[in-house]
This record gives C-alpha cells, structure tokens and sequence, in this order.
C-alpha cells in the first residue's frame, strides 16, 4: 500500500437480478437433458435472465443505486467508476460511461475492463490501488455485469446449463487503518485461452452473416478444462494473498468465490480441507452470473449478516483466459 494513514474497503454494495425465472426443467427440454440432470451435476436449481429492452448499463446502475445508498453517498460524490463486463450496451463506448451519466457521477472518471469471472476482484484492486495512489479519489464504485443468456445456445448443454444474467456493485471509500483491502495475487495461465470463448463480434469474427450461421457467437466451453484450472489453481493464488498477509486458509472467516457451480465450490472447499461453513453460495439459486456473481454473493452475505466488522474475508475469481485472483480484506 502506498499509504500508511489509512486503508480503503467496501462502504456500499448492491445488486441487479432480472425479473424472468428460468427453471432447470425449461432448459432440460431444451437440452434434451434427463430430469433432475442439471441441480445432480452443478447444484443450479434456478436462474434469472434478461427480456427484451433490459441492458448492462440500467441494470448496472440498479446495483450501484443501492450500494450508494447503503453508504449514504450520492452519485456526484464518485471519483471513480470501474465496468467489468463483457457484454456492456454495445462493443464500444463503454458500458461504465452510460452509468456514469444515469448517476449523475459528473466527477468521476468511467471506463471498463475485461477480465471475465475474475472481473470483479481486479476491479475492487484496481480502484483501491487508484484511491492509494491519488487521494483527491474519495468514493470508486466497482460494477460487475454480466447479460449471458444473449450469449447461449439454448441446445448447448455446456452452457445452458450454468447461466443466469445479473449485475453487481460495490462502493469503496476510506476505512481506518488495518482494514478495508489488505493484499491482492493474481496471475494468468495462457494455455488454455480457447477452453472458454465466444469468437462471433471480435475483431478476427465479426459480426458477419457467415459468423452468424456457424454460430460463433455463442458460447463454446471446454467443462472439463475449467475444473481442472479452478481445482488446480484457485488454491494457489488463495495461499498467495494470505502468505502477503501472514495467515492461512484457517485464519479466513468467510471465502467468497465466483459462483461457477456448487459441486465445484464443494470440490474446491474439500480440497482447501475446509467446511463449507466458511464459504457463502447463492449460485443454487440464481445460477453462474459471471463477472456479477462475486459481488452478488458478497452482497447478499453482508445484507444476511455472515460478514461482520472485523471478519477476515478472502474474495477469489477464475476467468476464462484464464485469469486467477484472490483479494484478503478485513471487513470494516
């Protein structure tokens, strides 16, 4: 940290769920999946997706509005806005700018990051790292949006099957010393950068009518190369954050992971030799909400009150590209 005189954490959360349910027996049809087939293989029981006229940059907002008010900051007040997302409005300008209007944040400075389901995790690094850096930066809020189902095949079992839409927000400002972000690790494993994508709308596959027939923009996921990262590596970069900090897994009062399934959080807690007591899923629920699911997750654990002032919590990603991150925060 780049300051000794005090730290900086999370104020203020928020989040965004489309109203239309969708259950696990309408995507087993579609899928041509047996019964009961989805909750026995990844715990997912429900999600929510967007309908026609929803977009990032509203439901975003949704999110942010809520974590301004639980910090009881208004939007003018904002130095920082951070995106993470990769479904923004349109393929540019960025998604945090349209926020940055609909709240009134005429003080802040906007754009957006890609990063997958790590997304959130850099973020909340990044806008600590800025607010550290320069000190005219009181509040950054961190958004963490994902419009998936604009994204799936409906036929494609490897997807369909994990997928819900939401949007996450988290407002952080000054905290006294010792709390708020205490250490972050990240690293980038780049050989399996094809395991997840969606090629259709890049700049090597645009949108284009023969892109559009052989279905690139949907999305193409290799399942078994994602738990193999997740298993294999997100333990390592959890050790690496707590080794900054001089602590273990058995000092963390509460893990909040991205919410990819709840067999692979169960898997993932086994091998950590940990209870799933110390962890927080709402995945069940809602689905994988990709970059938003982090913040989701925390925000429904602080609002339900697992997360107290003092409690050691370890926030941890695994994005496609594949990206690993893990951020020790001592709750304030």
């Amino acid at each position: 940290m780049l300051s000794a005189e005090y730290g900086v954490g999370i104020l203020g959360l928020g989040k965004y769920l489309p109203k239309k349910r969708l259950s696990n027996e309408q995507v087993e049809e579609w899928t041509k999946l047996a019964p009961g087939f989805i909750e026995d293989r990844t715990g997912v029981k429900n999600r929510f997706i967007v309908e026609e006229g929803d977009t990032a940059s509203g439901m975003s907002a949704e999110a942010a509005k809520q974590a301004l008010e639980m910090a009881g900051i208004p939007g003018e007040r904002l130095g920082l806005i951070i995106g993470c997302t990769f479904s923004p409005d349109y393929l540019t300008p960025a998604m945090a700018c349209k926020v940055h209007a609909l709240l009134g944040a005429k003080n802040a400075f906007a754009f957006d990051l890609v990063a997958n389901c790590t997304a959130f995790q850099i973020g909340a690094m990044m806008a600590s790292d800025k607010m550290f850096s320069d000190p005219s930066i009181e509040y950054a809020l961190v958004l963490a949006t994902a419009i998936q189902s604009r994204f799936i095949n409906w036929s494609d079992a490897d997807s369909a099957m994990y997928f819900g839409d939401g949007a996450g927000a988290a407002l952080l400002g000054r905290v006294p010393k010792g709390y708020g972000i205490l250490a972050n690790a990240n690293y980038t494993n780049s050989s399996v950068y094809e395991a997840v994508r969606i090629r259709g709308g890049g700049s090597s596959f645009p949108l284009r009518a023969a892109n559009v027939d052989e279905n690139l923009q949907y999305y193409e996921i290799n399942g078994m190369e994602v738990w193999k990262q997740v298993i294999q590596n997100q333990p390592i970069v959890v050790r690496r954050v707590l080794e900054k900090i001089g602590k273990t897994t058995n000092d963390v009062d509460l893990f909040v992971f991205h919410q990819a399934n709840l067999k692979l959080i169960e898997y993932l807690m086994g091998k950590m030799k940990l209870p799933m007591s110390k962890t927080f899923t709402n995945v069940a629920e809602i689905g994988n909400t990709g970059e938003a699911s982090m913040v989701i997750a925390l925000n429904d654990a602080v609002r339900k009150g697992v997360v107290r002032r003092d409690s050691l919590v370890v926030i941890s990603g695994v994005g496609a590209g594949f990206t690993f991150g893990a951020t020790a925060i001592r709750w304030y």
